[in-house]
Order: structure tokens, then C-alpha cells, then sequence
């Protein structure tokens, strides 16, 4: 596609149908087209140097750039979308991919559609939250934690959100006031809430046998069931066949999330 007149075409993009102001404060998730990605401390600068040389070629499109922080470094996004679905997200996302450069090669080299969460709070983290982990560590990638618990409605109706929230933060609360080093860990678009102990680094699995280090195994012998809700699982052998016996789920070593 030709974009030299773009500003003039009727093929676009429309960045949705709101305006993303460019020292506006994020109250609430959104949805972006990410068209590029900058990794290292000049990140924020190699993004804004993209934007800057995308906008004196493309008008149009600078107008719709937006650079947006994240843990690993900094996204060059388009338009303000209002969920996955959104047909003008999917009609910008096929104009963004059908751009070329002079040389006739694609302009981005990947375009994808994500969800960008509201800046995080840090300064009003409980103490307890798993946040408070990045909070001090944001640049250790990768860490792990026990996961011990985890807590979810699975549509029983008997664990809405605030039910959830109370009961993982309360077992965290326990697991504190007995020496453990516990967080808990909401994750509210899956629906679950979590609960975890210890910090481990980047050697907590042996990248070749995948086996734990004798540091994680000796706080796996501390917890021998990952409740569910409360209550240790049974995994079967074989689920299409009880006969062959059972074992109670174990708890797992977790990435903490960067984002």
C-alpha cells in the first residue's frame, strides 16, 4: 500500500474512537496495537526517537503513537481500542500490516493487540501482595515463588472477588504470623488469588534435568498439598480409570510477574 498520501486516503487507520492524550493519566486498562518494542535503559529514548521518525513520514499514524512504559522495557503503541474485539482495532491492525517501507518491506515487523493495565500503585501495595516483590526487584528476571494455594470461583458462585481476595490474604496473614516468607497474589482476569512462599532466583530449576534446587525442595518439604479453595486436590494416574490410584497435588514453583 502506498501510505505517501495517507493523510489524505481514506485507508487510514483510525486509531479507534478515542484520542489517546499523550500526558494523559491511564485510569483504566486499554486496549493498543503495539507495533514496536525497545529492551534496555535507552528503551524510553529509542521509542521516542521511532515515534518521532514515524510521524514526519506518516502524519497520521504519529498522531495515534503512544510510548508506554513497561517492566522489560518500553512499546510504541497505536490507538485506544475497546476490547480484543473491536472491529476498528482489527481493520487498523490490517492497515498497519499492510504498510511498507521505500524498499517495499514491511514497515513493523510484528502487530499485536494488547491489554495495558493502569500504572501500578507501588506505593499503596499491602505488604504482603506479591507486587511488592517487583517493587524491590524489578530488573531480577527470572524469580520464583512457592505457590502453595490458590482460590477461585470456577463458576460455583461461591468465590466471587471480594470472597477470594479475603480468604488468600487471610491464609498469607497465617503463614506470616508462623515464619513463612508468604505473599498473595490476585490475578483478577483469571479469576483466581493466590498464595506463595519464598523468593528464589534464576537457579531455583535446573535448566537441564528441570529438578528443583535442594533450597525450593526443602520448602516443598514444609508443604506437602497445593490447596485448592481450601482443600488438597486428588490427581488420578489415569482419569479415565480411578483403579490406578491417586496422589494429592503438590505445590509448584511460579515466575513472579514483571508485568
Amino acid at each position: 500500500m502506498d501510505v505517501s498520501t495517507w493523510d489524505s486516503s481514506s485507508q487510514a487507520p483510525t486509531g479507534s474512537r478515542q484520542t489517546v492524550r499523550a500526558n494523559a493519566i491511564q485510569q483504566k486498562d486499554q486496549y493498543a496495537i503495539v507495533v514496536a518494542t525497545f529492551t534496555g535503559d535507552a528503551s524510553r529514548e529509542s521509542a521516542a526517537a521511532q515515534r518521532n521518525t514515524l510521524a514526519r513520514q506518516y502524519p497520521s499514524l504519529g498522531r495515534g503513537l503512544t510510548i508506554r512504559p513497561r517492566s522489560r522495557g518500553t512499546a510504541l503503541t497505536f490507538g485506544n481500542y475497546e476490547n480484543y474485539e473491536d472491529s476498528a482495532a482489527k481493520k487498523d491492525m490490517a492497515i498497519l500490516r499492510s504498510m511498507k517501507t521505500p524498499q517495499g518491506k514491511p514497515l513493523f515487523g510484528q502487530i499485536l493487540l494488547l491489554k495495558f493495565k493502569p500504572p501500578r500503585q507501588w506505593q499503596n501495595l499491602h505488604p504482603y501482595d506479591l507486587w511488592t516483590v517487583r517493587r524491590e526487584f524489578p530488573k531480577i528476571v527470572p524469580l520464583f515463588t512457592l505457590e502453595v494455594a490458590v482460590w477461585g470461583d470456577f463458576e460455583s458462585g461461591q468465590y466471587p472477588t471480594n470472597r477470594r481476595h479475603a480468604a488468600a490474604e487471610k491464609y498469607a496473614s497465617e503463614l506470616r504470623s508462623r515464619g513463612f516468607e508468604a505473599f498473595f497474589h490476585h490475578n483478577d482476569d483469571g479469576e483466581l488469588s493466590a498464595v506463595t512462599v519464598g523468593l528464589f532466583g534464576p537457579s531455583a530449576v535446573d535448566p537441564e534435568t528441570g529438578f528443583y534446587a535442594p533450597n525450593v525442595e526443602a520448602l516443598l518439604s514444609r508443604f506437602s498439598d497445593r490447596l485448592v479453595n481450601g482443600q488438597p486436590i486428588e490427581i488420578y494416574f489415569d482419569p479415565n480409570n480411578h483403579a490406578l490410584g491417586s496422589s494429592v497435588q503438590q505445590p509448584c514453583l511460579v515466575e513472579v510477574p514483571v508485568d
